[in-house]
């Protein structure tokens, strides 16, 4: 299966459109069936950026956010857009503000 690693932007309470994650669980899109449903960018599916600076074309650059590295798997569209979305999504860990402004200067300056 493959796997790619990702950003991705959460409220203060690790919430995002009113699901709640929690870091070093991986969460799946299901049906009522418990089969796995295939996700649609922008739709339904768990949205994440390659790219952390694309995070906050989405999301405001609070530092009151908390921005974890992500894993996705499973289905995973958007490989060229500056968003992604998969139906498996892994919370690795968060990142601090620090590694966030390096990940993201680094990038642009690249």
């Amino acid at each position: 299966m493959k796997k790619i690693k990702a950003y991705k932007v959460f409220n203060s309470d690790w919430t995002c459109h009113n699901f709640q994650y929690e870091i070093g669980k991986t969460y799946k899109l299901l049906d009522s069936n418990k089969k796995l449903i295939e996700p649609e960018l922008c739709s339904k599916g768990f949205h994440a950026c390659i790219r952390v600076q694309n995070c906050f074309s989405y999301y405001s650059f609070n530092p009151n956010n908390k921005v974890a590295e992500v894993e996705l798997s499973g289905t995973i569209l958007g490989l060229d857009n500056d968003k992604q979305c998969s139906n498996i999504i892994k919370i690795v860990r968060e990142l601090s503000w620090n590694e966030i402004l390096d990940l993201y200067y680094n990038i642009l300056l690249i």
